[in-house]
């Protein structure tokens, strides 16, 4: 099992990789989505990390995560990316590439059972820590397209 999940870190890596690399390439005032620009992007990925990091810490010891997402993504996400909204692009930057380390951390730390032992969700029904991990890997790999595409055409609507 040890193997699946490096696996699953290391196309993590990759994707974060991929995502930095492409974002090196944008001013931080490109917008991306209506009304998000860079920052508000990072901000945006840095709340779903944190939101993992809590619930993987707290399936590690056994415990039930809280369900966080009450009323819908769009509203966490809104939220999410509210609460950072006073944070400088450095700041947002830090934030963001530190939310990755520690959750890098955190799922090498996890007992190997709990790995794929289903627990609650934060969001709602059950997953496992590896189908979390393919859904983060997914997330961002989208992220990076639509800023691929949104840099090699201004234009594009995602």
């Amino acid at each position: 099992m040890t193997t699946k999940i490096d696996d699953l870190i290391t196309k993590m890596e990759f994707t974060r990789n991929q995502l930095n690399a492409i974002m090196e390439k944008a001013t931080p005032q490109v917008d991306i989505y209506p009304s998000w620009n860079l920052k508000r992007l990072m901000d945006h990925i840095t709340g779903w990390d944190e939101l993992v990091v809590s619930a993987f810490r707290t399936h590690s010891q056994g415990e039930t995560p809280e369900m966080v997402v009450m009323h819908g993504i769009d509203q966490f996400n809104a939220q999410s990316v509210s609460a950072r909204e006073e944070l400088s692009f450095d700041s947002s930057r830090h934030a963001y590439d530190t939310a990755r380390v520690d959750l890098l951390k955190v799922v090498r730390a996890m007992p190997v059972e709990k790995l794929t032992q289903k627990f609650p969700a934060p969001w709602g029904g059950l997953c496992t820590v590896t189908s979390v991990l393919r859904v983060l890997i997914s997330h961002e790999s989208e992220h990076a397209q639509h800023l691929e595409e949104k840099l090699t055409n201004p234009d594009y609507p995602p």
